[in-house]
């Protein structure tokens, strides 16, 4: 699933306009981190978030990136 946001971050890198956000849907386990990685490098603020409708015990969570730089960053 990682690959899979990776490929869609790089997919929005081409055509997002500046100040853009990102939301990606992850599931916790240690992979994300090159995700958060990825993107905090073209993106002003990147923050994880469990959506209080979810489980406790569910590992699910959005990567959210806002403040897109650009291609320049």
């Amino acid at each position: 699933i990682i690959a899979l946001c990776e490929a869609a971050a790089y997919f929005a890198f081409d055509f997002m306009e500046d100040d853009g956000t990102f939301v990606a849907k992850v599931l916790a386990g240690g992979a994300e981190g090159e995700l958060q990685k990825l993107l905090k490098m073209r993106f002003t603020k990147v923050a994880n978030i469990k959506p209080p409708a979810s489980r406790a015990d569910s590992s699910e969570k959005f990567v959210v990136a806002t403040g897109f730089k650009g291609n320049e960053a």
